[in-house]
């Protein structure tokens, strides 16, 4: 077999914004991958899935006009100044009991995610955590980090830090990697 084709059943959100004219355009879509993946041979024959690399869920916007991208990149300027500026207040003890008052107004500016109780604010909040990590795939194209070969779960329960334990690492994309992470470990909800 040479091809195979994979359909997710799943849903797009978009987010829209009025630009400068005062249309709302879309500035943000995403598929929201369910659980459901059926794989087809060319004839359209149901196939077991083969074994294939990990292609993320990405949605192209519709060509912008300069002005937009050039709004959007300012606007990704003035966030990460902020990010900059709360992380310089925000260290804890005295000076994040002084500055306290600025530190939640900074916070409140750039949507940082809240423990939330309700099911519409948690998926704004992984809304959130997955455009984050979506900028930080970005900005982490070619680096190369060194990952343990065990299952995640081993990871997150001490094993790779067992010195009795041999742990084999191998390098990923870490680009990839928070990319699969935002599309697949976040985007679905328990």
């Amino acid at each position: 077999m040479d091809k195979f084709t994979k359909m997710t059943v799943g849903f797009v959100t978009q987010a829209f914004e009025k630009n400068s004219k005062g249309r709302f355009i879309c500035t943000h879509q995403e598929f929201v991958a369910g659980d459901q993946c059926d794989y087809e041979d060319v004839e359209g024959n149901p196939i077991e899935p083969p074994e294939h690399e990990y292609q993320p869920y990405n949605m192209t916007l519709r060509d912008e006009t300069a002005q937009e991208i050039l709004e959007a990149t300012m606007l990704n300027r003035v966030y990460e100044a902020i990010e900059e500026v709360l992380d310089s207040l925000d260290v804890g003890g005295e000076q994040s009991r002084q500055f306290a008052h600025e530190i939640q107004t900074l916070r409140q500016v750039i949507g940082h995610p809240k423990v939330t109780a309700g099911v519409f604010d948690e998926i704004s909040r992984r809304r959130w955590i997955v455009q984050k990590l979506r900028r930080l795939a970005v900005e982490t194209e070619g680096l190369m980090v060194s990952l343990p070969t065990m299952p995640v779960k081993q990871w997150l329960d001490s094993t790779v830090a067992d010195a009795t334990v041999d742990v084999d690492f191998e390098d990923y994309d870490l680009s990839k990697f928070l990319q699969f992470v935002a599309d697949v470990g976040i985007s679905h909800g328990d």
